[in-house]
């Protein structure tokens, strides 16, 4: 197989077993059958390809949606899927796929290249008819042309190196025809969903409850998986229980088989069951809290430098995390290909930050509070909903920036609001968020102002840099940039490094095998449960 640059085949992910045999065999054999009970904490709003950058969306539709190209989640090397495999030309502006054969959608039609051009069409263009967005991680699209019924070729603009690590991403999900004519409400609703993975919608209650059965004519697997022919449940049932005690109080009466959202307060409760443990699966990305710098008080550097110098990361885990957590030494998780240890920017200093804060005429007053020209110091912000340890997070940090007399002021929300008051400065300073990259182009995900703009303004310096990283071919020059990047975000106070995230499971012991992407997101084509 002649691949990309970046492309080469992955290793196994967990320990999965092909079955050759009648079951049961011996104790670490799959099964065959059963129905697998999951709990989550954030209900989906819509499982279509281009809403899939939502873990609440993509716990889901990534057992349902498969992709092109594979990634490895411990190496991020790539692999095939439902390409067999690919090419680029020198400068990374022409990749060509081959496609696997005799795949085939669960409404009987053919994988096909004309198929596959519809989808990377309404990837990287959208569809304004059908208030499909388009994806803007896809820069400088150009077109899609068929070269044969197995064969497509992709043209840029300019470079896209990491064009391949994208078609691995949920967001890049192949639908059928079918499908792709649906206009977006529609597009998200499980049932109109007609793909070519391992399992196919049954029911839904919305917002609430949606199981998923197998398809039986299932056997492309990515070969990376080591598993042939079709899952070995008959389904899975997905259920929202938005409290804590609730998720854990069901999983260990027996009546979920796991539980996504564990709380670090509940991992004990876990870890003391016999009948239960926990897997803490690393999502590859730093969870990050981004500075708005529209806000007021923000505009100046020197504040914004000083609110690292006064965040307290020991503490944070201390008192909120776990050993499921480790603390963040860059904007990039530590196993990013482009990651640099920025650990000796985070360090906690206090007496820096009061320094940066008098620096910039920011002066204590009596109520332990810095002032400047009769204005407080306050920095509003809204909790969001989307990490389970957002509002203890924040909390503390109040209580910590209290400490050189900043005042964090906290308001709670759902998800409806804080999507609308996200990028008002005056109302909400910082974006907690995750970069869903497990690539060195995570830093064009975030911060580049035609994507994700998470400094919620144009810095042409920033967009240079972050662009060109996605430009150059040698890795080495893209490392190089990579860390001139996280030390520019740093340096200029852009965002506030947190944890890595870890996405922590609450799992019955018989449950065996469940898969998980490069950033977390499961998958059940080789999940079993064993005999009770």
């Amino acid at each position: 197989m002649k691949a990309s640059k970046s492309a080469v085949l992955a290793g196994l992910i967990g320990t999965v077993f092909a079955v050759s045999a009648p079951l049961p065999a011996a104790a670490d054999t799959p099964q065959r059958g059963g129905t697998l009970r999951v709990l989550d904490y954030l209900a989906w709003i819509c499982l279509a390809p281009s809403a899939g950058g939502t873990y609440a969306n993509s716990v889901i539709s990534n057992s349902i949606l498969e992709r092109l190209v594979y990634q490895d989640p411990k190496t991020a090397q790539l692999s095939p899927w439902l390409a067999e495999s690919w090419k680029s030309n020198e400068d990374a502006t022409r990749f060509t796929f081959v496609l696997r054969k005799n795949v085939t959608f669960s409404d009987g039609t053919a994988l096909t290249a004309s198929v596959i051009k519809s989808n990377l069409d309404q990837i990287a263009l959208g569809n304004a008819d059908q208030a499909i967005p388009r994806w803007t991680m896809v820069a400088d699209y150009d077109r899609t042309e068929v070269d044969s019924p197995t064969q497509v070729t992709v043209y840029f603009k300019k470079p896209n190196v990491s064009f391949p690590q994208q078609l691995s991403m949920p967001q890049a999900g192949i639908i059928a025809e079918s499908s792709l004519k649906l206009p977006y409400q529609e597009q998200c609703q499980g049932k109109n969903l007609v793909t070519t993975g391992p399992f196919v919608f049954a029911s839904e209650r919305p917002g609430k409850e949606i199981t998923y059965k197998r398809r039986d004519q299932y056997n492309w697997a990515p070969p990376a998986l080591k598993h042939q022919g079709p899952a070995y449940l008959d389904g899975f049932v997905h259920t929202i229980a938005t409290e804590g005690s609730v998720r854990v109080g069901t999983l260990l009466a027996g009546q979920a088989d796991a539980a996504r959202g564990i709380l670090p307060t509940d991992e004990p409760l876990v870890k003391r069951s016999s009948r239960h443990h926990l897997e803490a699966i690393s999502s590859n990305v730093a969870n990050v809290l981004t500075v708005n710098s529209s806000t007021p008080t923000l505009q100046d550097v020197q504040v914004r430098r000083a609110l690292n110098l006064a965040t307290d990361r020991a503490e944070l885990k201390k008192a909120l995390l776990s050993d499921s957590y480790a603390l963040a030494t860059s904007v990039l998780g530590r196993n990013n290909p482009g990651w640099a240890d920025q650990s000796a920017r985070l360090a906690y200093d206090p007496k820096a930050a009061a320094a940066l804060l008098d620096e910039a005429g920011w002066k204590l007053g009596p109520d332990g509070y810095r002032y400047k020209n009769g204005v407080k110091l306050t920095i509003p912000t809204y909790i969001s909903a989307h990490h389970i340890t957002s509002q203890g997070g924040f909390e503390l940090l109040s209580e910590q920036w209290k400490r050189v007399g900043i005042d964090l002021r906290l308001h709670k929300s759902d998800t409806a609001t804080y999507s609308k008051v996200q990028r008002d400065g005056k109302l909400n300073a910082f974006f907690q968020t995750s970069q869903i990259r497990f690539d060195i182009d995570a830093l064009r995900f975030t911060w580049d102002s035609t994507v994700g703009n998470q400094a919620n303004k144009e810095i042409p310096e920033l967009n240079d840099l972050v662009r060109k990283q996605n430009q150059t071919t040698d890795l080495k020059a893209r490392k190089q940039i990579a860390a001139q990047v996280q030390n520019y975000v740093l340096e200029n106070g852009l965002a506030i490094p947190l944890y890595e995230d870890a996405l922590v499971y609450g799992v019955a012991n018989y449950v065996k095998g469940i898969g998980h992407e490069a950033q977390g997101r499961p998958y059940f084509l080789t999940a079993w449960l064993a005999k009770k």
